[in-house]
């Protein structure tokens, strides 16, 4: 009970104080020291701590059992013939040989077989490829048609080492396939 009309005074000081201040006096405010007399008694019945259990337990095994690695081999053998390839219809001969080249540089090499590649290199589509492993690129230099079915050509044959082998020959063409070649290295 002391609490309560100790507390309670001291709020109506405050209080009083407050308005005073308020209302623009020009006092200096006074100096008020409250004491607080608390007192406490202990409680009729201590009420009992709440009780708080902890289990430990272990975490839960787990089995991992690994599954091999499966091996995959590959065997590249040489094709012995040309996949099917689609021809496109090209009616100037010189465009037939600038597509047979673009398809050796793109290394379509069936593209290349079905456009002729067949005709002017001999029966094996294996050996055919095979001749082309250090080419790197081909460009054509100087194209010319002797007439509708015949093309003069230059090529220049860039190889994966960086040199570059230079041919000229002459190829025939019908019906949109290369026929015949005459072909000879000049460097």
């Amino acid at each position: 009970m002391n609490v309560h009309r100790s507390a309670l005074a001291a709020g109506l000081l405050a209080g009083a104080l407050a308005t005073a201040v308020g209302c623009g006096g020009k006092s200096a405010a006074p100096q008020v020291t409250q004491s607080v007399t608390v007192t406490s008694s202990p409680s009729p019945t201590p009420s009992p701590s709440p009780t708080v259990t902890v289990t430990n337990t272990p975490p839960p095994t787990v089995t991992v059992t690994p599954t091999p690695t499966p091996t995959v081999t590959v065997t590249r053998s040489a094709p012995t013939s040309a996949p099917a390839a689609s021809v496109p219809h090209l009616t100037n001969a010189s465009a037939v040989v600038e597509q047979y080249y673009q398809d050796i540089t793109n290394h379509d090499y069936a593209a290349a077989w079905a456009l002729g590649g067949a005709n002017i290199a001999g029966p094996s589509y294996a050996s055919y490829v095979a001749g082309f492993a250090t080419t790197a690129s081909i460009s054509l230099g100087t194209v010319s048609e002797f007439n509708s079915s015949t093309v003069q050509a230059v090529l220049y044959a860039t190889q994966t080492d960086g040199t570059v082998k230079v041919y000229q020959g002459t190829y025939t063409v019908n019906n949109g396939v290369l026929v015949a070649a005459n072909i000879h290295q000049v460097s």
